[in-house]
């Protein structure tokens, strides 16, 4: 049996059920010939909103606020990938950094083997680079590789202090 519109019948139901680093590219979803609806990270929502809120006001004061608010946003995701990659190459140099944050472990293993690190390893981060935000969560791997290498609590603090001590953030 079947109930409500079928017109949704062809879409993916992983498209609403997570995001998998592995399917950052998702196709488009047809919602009909006439329309398309794309894929959105859950963690661009809160650019694509205000993007919505800025097409859509009229009056010159609030699209200044709000592209300020645009701004702003965009310059802390940046900082926060950046510092990302910039403990990585401390941690671990130019060539291997990268990867190593951005390893995949097998099915079936967690994420992390020591969650006490992994609470830890962001505290520090947070400390000295600013907060994460909903945003910087998608870090979090990064943050577990670096526990599963055992990294000493010691490095990981002065990393993030090379990293982000002479760039720290003020939007955080």
């Amino acid at each position: 049996m079947e109930y409500g519109s079928t017109s949704i019948k062809a879409e993916k139901l992983y498209l609403y059920q997570g995001f998998d680093p592995a399917s950052v590219n998702v196709p488009p979803n047809e919602l009909s010939h006439d329309t398309q609806m794309e894929a959105i990270n859950q963690r661009d929502a809160d650019i694509l909103f205000l993007w919505h809120m800025y097409k859509n006001s009229e009056d010159g004061s609030k699209k200044k606020e709000i592209l300020k608010q645009i701004s702003e946003t965009m310059r802390h995701r940046t900082h926060l990938d950046g510092s990302i990659d910039l403990i990585g190459t401390v941690l671990y140099g130019p060539a291997k950094g990268s990867v190593i944050l951005n390893t995949i472990r097998e099915p079936g293993l967690p994420l992390v083997d020591d969650w006490q690190c992994l609470k830890s390893m962001v505290r520090s981060f947070e400390t000295h680079c600013g907060s994460l935000t909903q945003y910087g969560m998608k870090h979090m791997r990064a943050f577990a590789n670096i526990c599963n290498s055992d990294v000493s609590q010691s490095a990981m603090e002065e990393a993030c202090v090379a990293a982000c001590s002479s760039s720290h953030d003020p939007t955080q």
